[in-house]
């Protein structure tokens, strides 16, 4: 069962009020709150084996990038990814984005299309906006209606052999 108050308590951050109230924090797609969970592991990570990986021969470099690749087998069996190797680490998701949006720009033509949502953040946004005015690519919007839902029907009439990319955010909901 979805318990909202035991998913809180594990945010410090969020046992703060704000003018009087329980802080919310929406703005995730800008920067997203840790779990003590995280948090703790940052602080035993640069406690121990703050180094740089896959860069040096000494102990503190080896160990850290034993650590950084178990965690990226961990996260493979997690995503279901064939290769550990599809697994790429960034600062967040706007790096993320920003990579690819310019990695793919040799391989996007004009005419191609990209669909994102109406809900997505400017990070999600923007990058594709660019490598449209770069390839000459379409940029296509999935629409929502009234009540803020998504109009999923436009995805059967404009997915196509043009379309190279579909980038929208994910809604966990319980």
């Amino acid at each position: 069962m979805f318990d909202l108050h035991k998913i809180r308590s594990q945010f410090p951050i969020l046992s703060q009020e704000i003018n009087g109230k329980p802080l919310v924090y929406l703005d995730n797609a800008a920067t997203s709150q840790k779990p003590l969970s995280v948090i703790e592991a940052w602080e035993s990570y640069y406690k121990t084996l703050n180094a740089n990986v896959h860069r040096g021969i000494h102990t503190l470099s080896q160990l850290a990038t034993e650590e950084m690749e178990l965690s990226r087998k961990k996260i493979q069996a997690f995503i279901n990814a064939k290769h550990d190797y599809e697994v790429i680490f960034t600062r967040g998701t706007t790096e993320g984005i920003n990579l690819i949006a310019y990695a793919i720009t040799q391989q996007i033509k004009a005419g191609d299309e990209i669909i994102i949502s109406h809900l997505e953040h400017h990070s999600n946004i923007v990058p594709w906006q660019l490598l449209c005015e770069r390839t000459g690519a379409i940029l296509k919007v999935i629409p929502m209606d009234e009540n803020g839902v998504l109009q999923l029907d436009f995805l059967d009439e404009n997915l196509n052999e043009k379309t190279k990319i579909v980038s929208v955010n994910q809604s966990l909901t319980p």
